[in-house]
């Protein structure tokens, strides 16, 4: 059987193929200095934790990487053995091109990114959520995101699962299939529509945000769909 290191790296290169086809992959990850679950937040399968930057021809991804890589025991604990991690990576896609890795370590996309990574990871099951559901709802607490996407809480809503019409949303591990999920920042007046319709309005909400166009694009200045 592979080392893990084998097996970690092999996950890295398909995922930065998948990247590859879809725009330009920067060639160095996003990371912090001190990992965080060092420092109380949760652990990825692999414990690293890193994002990439892709530059499509009209706009910039930015995305997880290594909610997929293989567990850290999976060389001794037959349970794991045959995963890619959580099976997912997180992705934000937005029209706004950062150039530089401070512009993407202080800006709102990255921000959402982040939040709703440490909460794949910390949920453990995102996956079978998205499976059961389609689509997923939630509040983040994203500081850099402007107050007017904000609620009495200080939470703004996202919804997740929401799928490209141009690209594949899963690409083939090397232990089993991946699913990118999308990201998708909501307006104050969606996520307001969400909690008070429940599911119904989840439901309701993901198909007007297909309708508008863009599906998988967060951007600030777009118009509400209700």
């Amino acid at each position: 059987m592979p080392s893990f290191e084998e097996l970690t790296q092999a996950a890295g290169e398909l995922r930065n193929a998948y990247w590859q086809q879809i725009g330009e992959l920067a060639p160095d990850v996003i990371s912090h200095l001190i990992n965080p679950a060092f420092m109380g937040g949760p652990a990825w399968p692999a414990l690293r934790q890193a994002f990439v930057k892709v530059t499509t021809p009209t706009t910039m991804v930015l995305a997880s990487d290594g909610l997929s890589d293989p567990y850290s025991d999976a060389g001794t604990n037959p349970e794991n053995a045959g995963y890619n991690g959580l099976g997912l990576e997180m992705y934000v896609e937005t029209s706004e091109i950062l150039s530089t890795y401070d512009l993407i370590m202080e800006s709102w996309q990255f921000d959402v990114l982040y939040q709703v990574s440490q909460l794949a990871a910390q949920n453990g099951n995102l996956l079978g959520l998205l499976d059961n559901y389609q689509f997923l709802t939630t509040e983040i607490y994203a500081n850099k995101v402007p107050d007017t996407f904000r609620n009495s809480a200080g939470r703004v809503g996202v919804i997740l699962g929401l799928q490209s019409e141009t690209r594949s949303n899963t690409l083939q591990g090397n232990l089993e299939e991946i699913r990118l999920v999308n990201t998708k920042l909501l307006t104050l007046d969606e996520l307001e529509f969400v909690l008070e319709k429940k599911e119904k309005g989840r439901m309701e909400l993901a198909e007007l945000l297909i309708q508008q166009g863009n599906a998988t694009l967060s951007d600030l200045t777009r118009k509400s769909v209700v």
